[in-house]
């Protein structure tokens, strides 16, 4: 039932902590203030008079811009949660003294308090929203504000409907208490908040200096030139000034009808309770059910109904001045305003490029709507001597009839306006989603001149338009492709052709054969390769043999994958003499009619050309041809391509890259480092498109060394919209699982002694320390202030008062709560006294009696050398093993170091020599691979996890008595290490006389420097007796060390330490 709800409401586990946090927050905050506001109203309108309203409105809108201004210098200062809580306290605080002055009769704590019920509520409310937008990013606030907005409604529904109940049962003046008793809940809940997820809550952010903001003046001077020529511009200024000024005479003949109405006090605030009871129920209904409704009228159309509405609003103040009346006009413009205007307006706004936005907003917002509301206040001012306010309606209907005429005006030119944006380039297509571009170009005569307009544009023009339409209508743009080829040039006759929609391609093809010619080889080739692509037969519509003349291989190769479609007797054999002949451009076009003919059975040639293609021209259309061909384990094919020195085969083998785990995803991600471009924005749309994600790998992979990376990942990160708090979870849960290294370790040390549990418990504190240096440099990535990077320097150094500095920097920098989680991973001596202090602060594992559960965790992780190093555990104490259906499944893992290692349990566990999947009864173990490897010197300083990665690449091989392994002189590629056996090492003189040096045994090894240099072997090795080697290649080894650089530190390491040991013996001669 519980997966159901959050299915339904589109909740993740993990939200809904801070979701409920969040809604009863916003919950408190309505409530309090639909109670104040209802008080705030009632006094004021019955102690003080309606006809202050106008100066009181006047009076509040200065206030609101002076309060703006100084909460804008606060909150570069404090955290957004801590100043809300300070507000919370003040305001509670502030209406106290109030209801203690109430019987000393000054009047004008009314008006005062109808000042104060505004701005506590917009500074509680803009607070609110603040923190929320930086604890949720744009996806989970799309999903999740609705239900957030929804919680604030029932605080005002409860708070509205609550209010006549508190009044009769509490007194009218007492319901200030209850404010302050809501406000000081709020302060407490806050705080609650802040303990439960300080990290997110209250993080010390460090000052950042705001922008400076602009007077009215300036804003007026920066919008006049943008205003003098726009029509668009000019519409919104109406759009945004008249209805401004409506709105406090429709607030003014509201408040008047009411108080009119009911007489009394315990009256009209029954009355605001209910009435705002209902019209919050009424709003919570359209949110959670009808949801924004003006999507089915083009943009115009759905701008009319507003001011449309404020007419028949006025029309009845005029005939009827009544509570009926206010009771239309207030629940009728709220309906309209939140499910069809604001909405519409939204869009409207969003027309204009972002630059023109970041100017035009503040305009509207502040310059434009206070000048409206004074004048909306003026008015009312000036009538209230000679009139009645009913009369006001014919003073609000002029600028009713200027707004009506706004959306009018708009939809007479509404093409010419889409126009004009779409020719200079300023219509801004990305900040739209379809359904809003559909909204937009919703009329009939908006889409024909779209779809003129792009029969008549060339080149990039054509691309431009081709690009909206296929955005907007796709099914109506591959007609148009077919019209406006023709006229167009190579480049763009290419281009379009992809664009045509996938549905549309095969019936297309017959109707693109017109516009095959040799002497335009790239839409050609195009053209020929979707007809192979979709399996249409053109060889009954047109004679392509003349195209296997062409001089062009890549057509003459589309022309021969054409021709085998339709007859594979015939023109297989043609194929196939491609594909070996001795001419260049003969193989290209074989290889690329392989990859076109759709048939499998070429996958095998072509791995074979790959395998000894010596021109490099060629490797990129062989992974290409493979790619299509959709041959198993591509991956592994095309990995050794990705760090090749041609750019054009790193790029190919990146398109041909299946991002399906974690594993090609990382691949894709060091690619964001390529020093050419074109493969860093490959690798990044590649990424941003896969249909595999995981952000928790590109949140850790920031901590890349790579600037180019990083600056990759964030331009991705922002697409993808992982904010601070995916940051912050990711340290969270990752301080939880350094813990669980370091008690997996100490849990481990109950064992009798072994090598391999040594190994084991080094490799579990040594990824506690990878996982804890990974946090910190993440985040220090995230910071802009630079500090973090400082103490991320700091903290693994060996210097003890460095470390020592940089952990008081952390002190300053992180938030307290996850401070003191990490302190203990980072200065205490122990893993057992870490594990005790961070017991109370962090999420340990439960690991049972024994060893079991830490050989249940290591086989379940996600790391490979997690479960190799649980599968080696179970080798090494067989009476710990338990069959388990994850021991099964390791059997026929992917990973054939894992599903190897599994295989030896199962195989020692039934004491038997059969060996159904070819292991051999002398073959050793990844992890005694590991420990031979530990024991060469330029292998000796690295960690579990580096030695793992390399033994999975390094082969077992048997050598015969007397025979030679290498040979002095010969060019060295691979270290060996000696399994079984024994081998002597000679020195082959001038005359042919070999001397012999000296042995090695079972244990040694020989030709480790082959790794690093490229100098010949220095010496013959013979076998003295058969023996059984491990044999590291340099190609595999070349390949561990860009994934690991820690191999590349060590091998550096020891070379530095020889050249310093070999300069010590000269100083001493």
């Amino acid at each position: 039932m519980r997966v159901k709800i959050l299915s339904l409401l589109k909740v993740y586990e993990e939200e809904i902590s801070l979701l409920l946090w969040t809604t009863v927050l916003l919950f408190i905050i309505r409530s309090a203030g639909i109670i104040l506001n209802n008080y705030a109203e009632t006094t004021f309108l019955k102690r003080y008079g309606v006809e202050y309203l106008p100066v009181v409105n006047m009076l509040n809108a200065v206030a609101t811009s002076f309060i703006i201004g100084g909460l804008t210098v606060f909150m570069g200062k404090i955290s957004g949660a801590r100043l809300l809580s300070y507000v919370f306290i003040f305001a509670g605080i502030s209406v106290t003294l109030i209801r203690q002055l109430i019987p000393l009769g000054f009047d004008i704590l009314y008006p005062l308090l109808f000042m104060l019920k505004s701005q506590f509520e917009l500074l509680l409310t803009l607070l609110f929203w603040n923190m929320c937008n930086d604890l949720f990013n744009t996806r989970q606030s799309k999903r999740l504000f609705p239900l957030l907005t929804a919680g604030g409604l029932i605080g005002l529904i409860l708070g509205s409907v609550g209010t006549p109940y508190f009044a009769k049962t509490f007194a009218l003046d007492n319901l200030l208490y209850i404010y302050l008793a809501t406000c000081l809940i709020g302060f407490v809940f806050v705080h609650a908040m802040g303990r439960s997820n300080s990290t997110l809550i209250c993080p010390n952010k460090p000052h950042k200096p705001g922008e400076e903001k602009s007077s009215m003046l300036q804003q007026i001077k920066d919008v006049y030139p943008l205003v003098k020529d726009s029509i668009l511009i000019k519409i919104v200024l109406l759009l945004t000034f008249m209805p401004n000024v409506v709105i406090p005479i429709m607030n003014y003949q509201f408040n008047y009808a009411v108080n009119d109405q009911f007489s009394s006090e315990a009256a009209m605030i029954q009355f605001f309770g209910y009435f705002r009871g209902g019209l919050n129920t009424i709003s919570l209904f359209i949110l959670l059910f009808v949801g924004r409704i003006y999507g089915r009228w083009g943009l115009p159309v759905a701008l009319m109904f507003h001011p449309f509405n404020y007419m028949i609003a006025f029309s009845a103040f005029l005939f009827r001045f009544d509570v009926f009346s206010a009771a239309y006009a207030r629940m009728s413009t709220t309906v309209i305003r939140t499910t069809i205007n604001l909405p519409a307006n939204n869009i409207l706004i969003g027309l204009f490029p972002e630059s023109y936005r970041n100017m035009i907003r503040p305009f509207l917002r502040g310059t434009v709507v206070r000048i409206a509301l004074f004048t909306g206040s003026s008015l009312i001012l000036i009538s209230e001597p000679f009139f009645h306010p009913r009369y006001l309606t014919l003073v609000a209907l002029p600028f009713v009839l200027a707004w009506m005429a706004a959306p009018i005006i708009l939809k007479s030119k509404y093409a010419l306006i889409l126009r004009d944006l779409i020719s200079k380039n300023l219509l801004d297509i990305k900040s739209l989603d379809t359904k809003e571009l559909r909204q937009i170009f919703k009329q009939d005569k908006i889409l024909s001149d779209l779809e003129s307009s792009f029969l008549a544009a060339r080149g990039k023009d054509a691309l431009w338009y081709g690009k909206l339409l296929k955005k907007l209508y796709p099914e109506k743009l591959s007609p148009l492709i077919l019209q406006n080829l023709r006229e167009q040039n190579q480049e763009t006759q290419t281009l379009l052709i992809k664009m045509l929609a996938p549905d549309s391609q095969a019936s297309a093809v017959k109707e693109l054969l017109k516009f095959l010619d040799p002497q335009k080889p790239e839409p050609t080739m195009t053209i020929l390769n979707l007809a192979c692509q979709h399996k249409v037969d053109v060889t009954r519509d047109i004679d392509l043999t003349p195209y296997l003349d062409c001089a062009n291989p890549m057509v003459r190769g589309s022309a021969g994958a054409c021709l085998y479609s339709g007859n594979p007797q015939l023109y297989g054999p043609m194929i196939n003499d491609w594909l070996t002949s001795l001419h260049v451009d003969q193989r290209q076009s074989g290889i690329i009619s392989a990859g076109l003919s759709q048939d499998q059975e070429y996958i095998g040639p072509l791995l074979a050309i790959l395998a000894k293609e010596n021109s490099v021209s060629l490797i990129p259309d062989v992974i290409i041809s493979l790619s299509r061909l959709r041959g198993e384990a591509l991956n592994n094919v095309i990995a050794p391509y990705l760090s090749h020195a041609e750019k054009e085969i790193r790029t190919a083998a990146l398109n041909a890259l299946e991002i399906n785990d974690a594993l090609s995803m990382k691949k894709a991600i060091v690619l964001l480092g390529d020093i050419d471009n074109t493969v860093h924005e490959v690798a990044k749309e590649k990424i941003r498109e896969a249909p595999y994600q995981n952000h928790k790998v590109l949140v850790e992979s920031l901590g890349l060394p790579s600037t180019k990376v990083r600056r990759g990942l964030f331009e991705l990160l922002e697409t993808l919209d992982i904010k601070e708090f995916d940051v912050l979870m990711f340290a969270k849960e990752n301080l939880n699982k350094c813990y669980a290294y370091l008690a997996m370790g100490e849990n481990l040390s109950q064992l009798p002694q072994g090598r391999i549990k040594d190994l084991a418990i080094e490799h579990l504190f040594q990824q506690k320390e990878r996982v804890l240096e990974n946090i910190i440099r993440v985040l220090a990535i995230h910071d802009g202030t630079g500090r973090m990077k400082t103490a991320w320097r700091g903290i693994f150094s060996t210097d003890t008062r460095q470390k020592a500095n940089s952990i008081e920097l952390l002190n300053d920098i992180l938030d307290r709560k996850t401070f003191n989680a990490m302190l203990p991973l980072l200065e205490s001596p122990t893993p057992a006294l870490a594990l005790a202090e961070g017991k109370s602060l962090a999420k340990l594992p439960t690991l049972g009696p024994g060893c079991k559960g830490v050989f249940s965790n290591l086989l379940a992780s996600e790391d490979w050398v997690d479960v190799f190093m649980g599968l080696s555990l179970i080798q090494q104490y067989p009476n710990l093993y338990e069959a388990s259906e994850r021991l099964n499944e390791l059997k026929n893992s992917t990973n054939i170091i894992l599903s190897k290692e599994a295989q030896m349990i199962f195989n020692k566990s039934k004491e038997s020599s059969a060996d159904p999947q070819g292991i051999g009864p002398t073959e050793i173990s990844t992890g005694e691979k590991i420990l031979l490897l530990k024991e060469i010197e330029i292998f000796s300083g690295l960690g579990p996890s580096e030695l793992a990665a390399i033994a999975s690449v390094t082969e077992e091989r048997d050598y015969a008595e007397d025979m030679t392994v290498i040979k002095q002189n010969d060019a060295g590629e691979s270290l060996f290490l000696i399994i079984q056996g024994r081998v002597q090492v000679i020195i082959e003189e001038a005359e042919g006389k070999e001397v012999q040096l000296n042995y090695i045994d079972a244990g040694g090894a020989f030709g480790e420097m082959s790794l690093i240099d490229d100098n010949p072997r220095s010496a013959t090795i013979r076998t003295v007796e058969p023996c059984r080697f491990l044999i590291l290649h340099k190609q595999e080894f070349k390949e561990i060390a860009m994934e690991f650089p820690r191999v590349t530190l060590q091998i550096c390491s020891i070379l530095s330490q020889r050249i310093r040991e070999a300069q010590g013996k000269f100083n001493l001669k």
